[in-house]
């Protein structure tokens, strides 16, 4: 059973908040906006869905969610909460409407495997379930739709008259004869007729009956006028939208909560940021070499990360070419020029897709390490062992690589690797302009649910030297009684991350290159020569790693890039000599804001000096009888 991450719960709690208020009064605008508030967000406006069968006021929200998130596994418990909060009901019908057949395959296997997460989720969630397929759905009996919950997993295109399967849906079908005995006089009106008059027996009028439960998958893509109309001929009892992109125009979605790029960091769910690196399309061949390289480079660090943990990584790169006719050629060439084998590399382009030969990417038996493409990989293809994504296409447009990119940020195991480079996703393009590349990614992230200024963030242009793994972090062992551990902790804050020291252990780790003056501060931190020495030697070697694959010149990665903690400081109030934290009541009686007091700092103040509660602002109260001062501060 897979265990909620924090933001995933935040996700059904929002939802859960919101069926409860609306199964009170039946408003679901006011318990969109209530949800809105208690998730400290501005409200916006609920807009109902005017298309009939969708009633003003049957509730209709979106969850967005990005690209590695767990929307399917939101989805199911997302089921649950419907049917307990919202319809109060031990069973239901759920019809969960996916964008292709392909994901349509993809998704009912897992749900019906009784050993997958998702079917225990769903179980969980739901009690006794049956899933079946929209064929299958057509033969369901009155028993078994009474008996347990019924999941019902179809395309939207399954419920349009125009396709075949369609026609079945609101054809007369005598399996459904039985669903409609005894039905409720206020009902019937409900129904479609048929030729007689009488409600028609058809698996359409058995889901107007039963009021499903309509989960819709990937939503951006059913955000139709035709869409809307065909989800209203099933009177859903509700539409839950999971999507990373939200339509925005002519019916938009009504967002009830959005997952940020940072919680998906947070909880360890995709490879962030985003590292990129281009070269000019005449160093097209030097650009192959050096993802090749790095794919080789992440394997090494996977193998001996894996001897620690246990855990199976083998990273993939994923090669964009710049047509379906230079993928063979592109293959041979790395099969000869590279010595790859031949066996280690697919080609997924139109018709001509290996990958569906492939069972099982993730076992340690499979041999693929190299996926050739061109615009996009099988739907529904997700490995993630993708880690390097290499377009050997020249940017020309923002949609080059946007259907790509997703691929390479989901983390393997959805759990934080030890080596920093595992936790990163790597970009190698062609352009004669960086500025043209990191633009093109950034998009690609929006497109993959992740906002504007989320993918400024992200998407972090590389030296040379970020991409050659030689240029790593260095590691040396001392006794343990050689590093001064009082000397050691002041050093490390002032050094601000660019050195690691265990000195239970006697390890020291160089992060980054050090300039001469970070390097005595290092050296002061240890008690021998030899300890001294030894710790020298390590700085050289990362010194000259990045003189040999970068620049030459030392490049300090931001805070961001080395994954260091944000710490916000503890807002406190000094009252009688003893600190309280601020709480609103003390801001009940007059009014007062920060921005309006002075937070100067005096010439002497240090803020790496003092005790364990340090001050690092302070303002006088300014109402009438006080003469507190009250002080901002910092604890570790």
């Amino acid at each position: 059973m897979i265990s909620l991450k924090d933001y995933q719960t935040r996700v059904l709690d929002s939802l859960r908040d919101f069926f409860r208020q609306c199964s009170k009064d039946g408003r679901p605008e006011a318990a969109f906006q209530a949800v809105q508030l208690r998730n400290g967000r501005t409200p916006a406006p609920y807009i109902p869905v005017s298309v009939a069968g969708l009633a003003p006021g049957m509730p209709y929200v979106c969850l967005r969610v990005p690209t590695g998130g767990g929307k399917t596994l939101l989805a199911c418990h997302a089921a649950g909460l419907a049917m307990g909060e919202l319809l109060h009901a031990e069973r239901a019908v759920v019809l969960w409407l996916v964008p292709s057949n392909t994901i349509l395959d993809q998704t009912a296997d897992a749900l019906r495997d009784p050993r997958h997460p998702y079917r225990r989720a769903l179980e969980l969630a739901c009690g006794a379930v049956e899933v079946v397929t929209i064929e299958e759905a057509l033969r369901l009996s009155r028993a078994t739709v009474e008996g347990q919950t019924v999941v019902i997993v179809a395309t939207i295109q399954s419920f349009r008259v125009e396709d075949t399967t369609g026609r079945k849906v609101y054809d007369q079908n005598g399996s459904f004869s039985e669903h409609l005995l005894n039905v409720p006089a206020d009902r019937l009106a409900e129904l479609l007729p048929g030729a007689d008059g009488k409600p028609k027996p058809s698996l359409v009028n058995m889901l107007r009956l039963r009021r499903p439960i309509v989960i819709v998958d990937e939503a951006h893509n059913a955000r139709t006028d035709l869409s809307f109309a065909t989800l209203g001929n099933v009177l859903p009892s509700c539409v839950v939208e999971f999507t990373a992109t939200p339509a925005r125009t002519k019916q938009p979605s009504n967002v009830l909560h959005h997952v940020s790029a940072a919680e998906l960091k947070a909880a360890a769910m995709v490879k962030l940021p985003l590292r990129v690196i281009t070269r000019h399309p005449s160093q097209r061949d030097q650009l192959l070499a050096e993802a090749i390289t790095l794919r080789a480079d992440l394997e090494k660090l996977a193998a001996a990360e894996a001897q620690q943990t246990g855990e199976y990584l083998r990273p993939i790169l994923l090669l964009q070419a710049e047509r379906v006719d230079a993928c063979g050629p592109l293959r041979d060439r790395l099969v000869s020029e590279f010595g790859i084998a031949k066996d280690e590399v697919k080609i997924s382009v139109g018709v001509l897709d290996e990958l569906k030969d492939v069972k099982d990417i993730a076992s340690p038996k499979c041999p693929v390490r190299f996926i050739l493409t061109v615009q996009k990989l099988r739907e529904g293809w997700d490995c993630p062992f993708a880690y390097v994504l290499c377009s050997l296409r020249e940017t020309r447009s923002a949609t080059a690589i946007e259907q790509i990119v997703g691929r390479i940020l989901r983390l393997p195991g959805a759990q934080a690797k030890r080596h920093p480079d595992l936790n990163c996703a790597y970009a190698f393009s062609v352009s004669e302009s960086i500025t043209e590349v990191l633009a093109e990614l950034r998009d690609a992230l929006e497109s993959n649910g992740f906002t504007a200024a989320e993918a400024e963030r992200i998407v972090i242009p590389a030296s040379q030297s970020m991409f050659v793994l030689g240029a790593q972090p260095k590691t040396v062992q001392v006794a343990p009684g050689e590093i001064d551990a009082a000397v050691a902790r002041v050093q490390v804050a002032a050094l601000e991350g660019k050195v690691r020291i265990d000195a239970a252990k006697g390890e020291i780790t160089v992060l980054v290159p050090l300039d001469d003056d970070d390097a005595e501060k290092l050296a002061s931190c240890l008690n021998t020569p030899e300890a001294k020495a030894k710790v020298e030697e390590i700085v050289v070697l990362v010194r000259e790693a990045e003189k040999v694959f970068g620049s030459g010149k030392t490049r300090v990665p931001s805070p961001y890039e080395r994954q260091l903690d944000f710490l916000v400081p503890q807002l406190c109030v000094r009252e009688d000599g003893m600190l309280f934290e601020l709480e609103s009541t003390f801001l009940i009686e007059h009014p007062w804001t920060l921005s309006a007091k002075d937070a100067s700092l005096s010439e002497g103040y240090n803020p790496l000096s003092g005790s364990a509660a340090r001050a690092i602002g302070r303002w006088r109260r300014s109402w009438p009888g006080s003469t507190a001062t009250s002080t901002i501060r910092t604890f570790p």
